[in-house]
Formats: C-alpha cells, sequence, structure tokens
C-alpha cells in the first residue's frame, strides 16, 4: 500500500482519498443494522463499521487521524514536519442513511503543516457525486472545475442552514438538508448561495467543504470569529459559507442576531 507524506503528489492524495470513498461505498452497501452503537449518543452501529474501514485504510498509508467516531490518537500538534493528517466524517448524515433519506456523504480532509491541503466529499447514496479540492488548485465536481457565481441581490439567494433561521431573514428561500458537507460544497457549486450554521458542527462535518468552497472562490467564516480548523474532539464551530460579500454579511449578521 503506498504511504503518504508532505512530499506526496495532490493528485496521488485526492486518487487515493477517492479510493477510500469507494471502500466506504461498498461497506454501506452491506449495512441493514441501523440500530444505535450504545457508545456514544447518537452515533449508528454503521457509523462504528464504516469507520473502522476508513481509519485502517488511512493509517496504513501513514495519515494521522481524527475521526468523528473514534476521536484521535495522540499527536504532536500543531505540525512541523512531513506528517500528514486526516480529518474524516465517515458518513455525513447518518440519520439521513438510516430513515433512507438520499443525502449523506464521506468527508475528508489532509492538513499538513500549512493547513487545509486536500479535500473529498463523497456522496454515498446512489448519485456518486464526488466534490473534490487541493490548496491552490481548485475544486471540482465529479472532475470538472467549479466557481461561485455570486450573487449581488440578497433577496434572491437560497440559503442552507443548520437549524432554523429567524424571520423575517431577507433571503428568498433555505435549504435545512441534513448533511453539512454537501450542504456547504453545494455553495462550491452553485447548488446553494450560501450556507450558515445557527448551532454548531465538530471540524469533521465542515472541514473538507470548507477547502473545497474556498478554492471554488467563496468566502468563509465563522459566526464567532473562530478558527475553523482545530483537532479538539469537542470543539464546536458555526460555518458561514457565501458566494458574495453582501450574501456573507447578511448571513453573519442574521445568526449572530439570532444568539442575542
Amino acid at each position: 500500500m503506498a504511504h503518504f507524506d508532505y512530499n506526496s503528489e495532490d493528485r496521488d492524495l485526492l486518487g487515493f482519498l477517492h479510493d477510500v470513498a469507494d471502500a466506504a461505498a461498498d461497506t454501506l452497501d452491506e449495512i441493514a443494522d441501523w440500530s444505535m452503537s450504545g457508545e456514544r449518543e447518537g452515533q449508528y452501529s454503521a457509523d462504528v463499521v464504516i469507520d473502522d474501514v476508513i481509519v485502517d485504510l488511512l493509517q496504513a498509508s501513514g495519515f494521522e487521524v481524527l475521526s468523528e467516531e473514534s476521536g484521535i490518537a495522540d499527536i504532536v500538534w500543531p505540525i512541523t514536519d512531513d506528517r500528514l493528517l486526516a480529518i474524516v466524517d465517515p458518513l455525513d448524515g447518518s440519520t439521513n442513511a438510516s430513515k433512507g433519506l438520499p443525502w449523506f456523504a464521506t468527508s475528508i480532509c489532509i492538513v499538513d503543516r500549512h493547513g487545509l491541503r486536500a479535500a473529498l466529499v463523497a456522496e454515498q447514496s446512489g448519485s456518486e457525486t464526488r466534490y473534490g479540492a487541493s490548496r491552490g488548485g481548485g475544486a471540482n465536481r465529479d472532475g470538472l472545475p467549479i466557481r461561485v457565481n455570486p450573487l449581488a441581490n440578497v433577496s434572491q439567494a437560497v440559503v442552507g442552514t443548520n437549524g432554523a433561521p429567524p424571520s423575517p431573514h431577507g433571503w428568498w428561500q433555505f435549504r435545512t438538508l441534513g448533511a453539512a458537507a454537501l450542504d456547504i460544497s453545494l455553495v462550491a457549486s452553485g447548488g446553494l448561495d450560501g450556507y450558515v450554521d445557527f448551532h454548531d458542527h465538530g471540524v469533521w462535518d465542515y472541514l473538507a467543504a470548507v477547502l473545497i468552497c474556498q478554492e471554488a472562490g467563496a468566502i468563509v467564516g465563522e459566526v464567532d470569529g473562530k478558527e475553523l480548523l482545530t483537532i479538539d474532539p469537542s470543539a464546536r464551530r458555526s460555518p458561514v459559507v457565501a458566494s458574495s460579500q453582501a450574501l456573507y454579511d447578511s448571513l453573519l449578521d442574521t445568526a449572530r442576531a439570532h444568539r442575542r
């Protein structure tokens, strides 16, 4: 099996992430048990099964791993050498999957000593749509380059949310779809004009999609101004992503007002 570090080519890193997503998809196809694991609140047995497959593949190829389902081993942080860290949500939107709702994904972001390096968000319900990006290399959907289309008129915006926004909010419509990695990635491809989190998420939920959106030209931040990159499994963040500065300001103002 190949071994990866800082000196690996981006195309090789992304190719391997696709292989990992394929393995997760094959495992998911065999899962019939959608009961709770009993190990952690909100964790399905299926989450653990898929996590085992993904973490084994990543660790065998030289990555350190932070996963929603299994946490993180002791690592030296920040990274100052050639090590690579994979931040993973094996099945983002697992409740959707358990209900047969076709909107869930495997999300992986690779971090090196300079920050976010490469990312893949692989839809796993059957469409097999995949969003990818590498630092400085742009973003793609199914291998084709994508860029945001900046929306000047906020009143025409269709916005993805985690949680219900206050009313009135000033946008045209909103969508709460239940899989943050996919929801945020939609901003990169123009399916949504923006995304705002009215609650919070763990880093594994959003980080891959954040790199994809950055490389597609979106504006990215956090409601409280916190760094989005964290390796603390207990830390929570509220990402904000928009196709234009005007919409970003609207989303940020609305989210902050919602918290008062």
